[in-house]
């Protein structure tokens, strides 16, 4: 190696000058390299480890989410309209060193890069939590809030494939070029539910309205007695028959209380909060998905105000109402835990209809409206969704006044069917031993109950 000024004299003074100068300017190089090489946090991403988020690409618009709410390894991430279900919510789990995992809630499984790989549009997927270098990401600042997630082991950036602005559109690893597709918006919810939790409420018990689709839409709210922003409630929509109100829901009719919300106020004793909307000319037609669309927004409205666990969402109806809680189960399958339909059929439509959800359908023999035969065909798909065993249950014989449930088996973990034949007619509250109906003494509202209970 080369050496210069070993056998000369001292330098002049200001050669002297000049090399401390250097000395500074070198040492503000390698220091500026040492940032490059440890980067400093994102400072868009100040990140709350106990809190869920919603990560929305800047490109799409549209979530990050876990195709078909898998819980299995290896199952694809992609992008999916934003709904904040449990397969769209993310937790980070700290690693060190200004790394995280995402933690997916509805399986507690982490975004990974598979097979390890560090090539440009490797699948990102969920796996079991190994702390791998291909389960660690950091934050990178875009502009506007945004953040670019990338990962430890490959360097690459997390991107919807293509730069696809559609719903299921994979999600792969890129080389980091700050593209929109590659930029995600970290939307808070709250360390235990919805965006409302932990704060004071402005939404009180009766009637609300709100503009939906361009046009004005009512429901009637019921929240809990001593209501607590710290603690997560259900959340339970309650749709009206045909011909029928959010009032005559909400009050329980004749029956009173003890049938207010089908029951459901009655067995949740203070511990959900209930919802009864309104349907245009008192039913539930979905035109072009308006009443869907209804839906979600309030359950935008309540969950940014109330603290709702956004896994703990149900719907239940009786009639037009139990078909638009089907209507729900095929097109907000991650959305809701869990539907009871009453008395059901296909009326209000039933876009996708491919994914599970907990279903329990509840149906009379006699039904002169809508024959049995339509409500089996719907909890027959739901059988088929959610992979249970095909059987054809026993159901209880004309003039028997009794009712039989089953529970089926061999469904996916997580996802029941359940079905309820009974000895009536197009009735939503019939009582055994009689031929007519009663909200105060049906079993109906126990065992709906029961079922939307044993989700935790």
């Amino acid at each position: 190696m080369k050496t210069y000024g070993t056998a000369s004299s001292a330098p002049p003074r200001r050669h002297r000058w000049w090399s401390r100068i250097a000395a500074v300017v070198a040492a503000a190089l390698a220091i500026g390299m040492l940032a490059v090489a440890n980067p400093a946090p994102a400072e868009a991403a100040t990140v709350d480890t106990n809190a869920w988020y919603v990560l929305v690409n800047r490109h799409s618009g549209k979530a990050l989410d876990v195709a078909e709410v898998s819980t299995a390894d290896g199952a694809r991430v992609s992008q999916w309209t934003r709904h904040d279900g449990a397969n769209q919510q993310w937790q980070f789990v700290d690693s060190g060193d200004g790394f995280y995992r995402l933690k997916a809630r509805h399986s507690g499984k982490v975004l990974d890069v598979a097979g390890v790989s560090t090539a440009d549009g490797a699948a990102i997927q969920q796996w079991t939590d190994h702390n791998g270098a291909n389960q660690q990401f950091r934050l990178a600042d875009s502009d506007a809030g945004h953040v670019r997630l990338i990962n430890r082991n490959s360097g690459k950036a997390v991107q919807v494939q293509g730069d696809s602005t559609a719903d299921g559109a994979n999600v792969v690893q890129y080389t980091d070029g700050g593209g929109a597709s590659q930029q995600w918006q970290m939307i808070k919810l709250s360390s235990d539910g919805g965006g409302g939790c932990g704060s004071a409420p402005t939404l009180t018990s009766g009637t609300h309205t709100i503009q939906s689709g361009g046009q004005s839409r009512s429901f009637i709210l019921r929240v809990p007695t001593n209501y607590d922003n710290n603690h997560p409630y259900r959340l339970i929509f309650a749709f009206h028959w045909r011909g029928g109100t959010a009032g005559d829901v909400a009050s329980g009719g004749t029956s009173g209380t003890a049938w207010s919300y089908y029951g459901q106020q009655e067995q949740s004793n203070n511990s959900a909060i209930l919802v009864a909307p309104q349907g245009f000319g008192n039913g539930w037609a979905n035109s072009n998905g308006e009443d869907v669309t209804f839906v979600d927004d309030m359950i935008r409205l309540i969950e940014g105000d109330l603290c709702v666990n956004t896994a703990q969402r149900f719907a239940t109806g009786f009639s037009w109402g139990g078909g638009m809680s089907y209507a729900l189960a095929c097109s907000r399958a991650d959305v809701f835990r869990a539907v009871a339909v009453i008395s059901g059929a296909q009326i209000s439509g039933c876009s996708g209809g491919t994914q599970p959800i907990a279903y329990f359908g509840i149906h009379g023999i006699g039904d002169s409206v809508l024959n049995i035969s339509q409500g089996r065909s719907l909890r027959d798909k739901f059988v088929s969704n959610n992979g249970c065993t095909p059987q054809s249950p026993r159901e209880p014989a004309p003039g028997s006044r009794t009712h039989i449930t089953t529970t089926y088996s061999g469904c996916r973990a997580g996802y029941p069917v359940q079905w309820a034949a009974f000895d009536g007619g197009h009735i939503p509250g019939p009582v055994d031993g009689s031929t007519g109906e009663s909200g105060v003494t049906t079993w109906t509202k126990a065992e709906i109950w029961r079922f939307f209970a044993q989700f935790q």
